[in-house]
């Protein structure tokens, strides 16, 4: 997918995972679109300069429907907005561009990252970890914990930790915990020392979680278009190496 930089107006391919998040952001916004729920009838002029009777959008200001016949009550009618719809207009451009100017600049920071030699996992995952969706998920395990360690149950939580990767994204709430700092870098070193990835491929470990070939989340790695992708094509089968 790509996407129109409203300030160059140059065409910008989005990576896979960015595209399907602004697919996501893309219907929200469609779906606030103003229904035209609210409408008056508005006495104005057609193009031709002859007068006119119509219903006008309260909301958004759009002219709605056929016109209607007048009548001698028609005068007595309030006139259409003219500066209505098109303000309206302008703000929800507004909205989109706010929109597509993020996810470029997502997508520009990743380019500057991968020319700075950051993985590919290294430079979504950041983009990840400062997206509402993650801010979301975050609130939720911190709400969920009280304020506490899930760890300790006696320090402030100020970290939320990755359980799993397995739904890197998309997370179960039970697949992250709130941690404070201490509790946070102990079990970082409890990672360390836990052999990880697919279990049945030779870059992997014992739970499939974690790819040392691409160093990175097995999930990430088997999206399509990931460094792996769903064909598997770095596998190597862990039975029968050497």
């Amino acid at each position: 997918m790509a996407i129109t930089d409203p300030v160059t107006d140059q065409r910008v391919p989005l990576d896979r995972d960015l595209a399907e998040r602004y697919a996501r952001e893309v219907n929200a916004l469609s779906a606030t679109d103003c229904k035209h729920e609210r409408t008056e009838l508005r006495r104005g002029f057609n193009k031709g300069g002859g007068p006119i009777v119509k219903k006008q959008c309260l909301d958004c200001g759009l002219l709605v429907g056929n016109p209607v016949k007048r009548t001698s009550e028609s005068d007595l009618l309030p006139e259409i907005d003219e500066a209505q719809h098109p303000a309206y207009e302008a703000t929800r451009k507004g909205e989109w561009d706010s929109v597509r100017r993020r996810y470029v600049a997502l997508q520009e920071s990743r380019w500057r990252g991968s020319a700075e030699g950051k993985s590919y996992f290294q430079r979504s995952h950041a983009d990840y970890l400062a997206s509402p969706g993650w801010a979301e998920r975050r609130s939720l395990v911190m709400d969920r914990a009280n304020g506490l360690c899930e760890g300790c149950r006696k320090a402030r939580a100020s970290e939320v930790h990755h359980l799993s990767y397995r739904n890197w994204g998309s997370e179960f709430l039970f697949e992250l915990v709130a941690l404070c700092g201490d509790c946070h870098d102990r079990i970082h070193r409890l990672d360390e020392d836990r052999k990880t990835g697919c279990t049945d491929c030779v870059h992997g470990g014992e739970d499939g979680e974690w790819c040392h070939q691409f160093e990175m989340p097995t999930a990430a790695s088997l999206i399509p278009g990931g460094a792996c992708g769903p064909k598997r094509q770095g596998f190597v089968d862990a039975d029968k190496y050497g």
